[in-house]
């Protein structure tokens, strides 16, 4: 079976972007620990917009059942309606090419992104 691949694009309330980020910030770090059939998991801030894009790609459909029914997935997201200016967008599709492994962001790579993402110019949620 061909590995599933996800973008949730979720739109915050203004007011409530900076606890989202923080939120997914959190689930991104538990996705990592607990979830070895997640293959990529991280978030972007979109330039210019109040959206941010989650990227997820499961080894197949089991590991995405495991990460909806994961304890910190449903906390996370039974606290969305409130934060939410209007519901997600899920957006499921086939995986077309790249380069890199954005799979194997190390803590040392993250601490990396961390510190860019510092730059008002490139946010980024890592």
């Amino acid at each position: 079976m061909p590995e599933i691949n996800v973008a949730a694009v979720l739109y915050p309330k203004p007011e409530k972007f900076d606890e989202l980020a923080a939120l997914i910030t959190e689930l991104t770090k538990k996705v990592q620990e607990h979830e070895p059939d997640t293959l990529v998991y991280y978030a972007i801030k979109v330039h210019d917009k109040n959206e941010i894009v989650i990227i997820e790609r499961y080894k197949n459909q089991a590991a995405v059942q495991a990460h909806m029914k994961s304890p910190y997935f449903r906390e996370f997201a039974s606290q969305l309606p409130a934060l939410m200016a209007k519901p997600a967008e899920m957006r499921v599709g086939a995986f077309l090419g790249g380069a890199g492994s954005v799979a194997a962001v190390t803590d040392e790579r993250r601490e990396a992104f961390t510190q860019e993402s510092s730059r008002p110019d490139r946010p980024c949620l890592c």
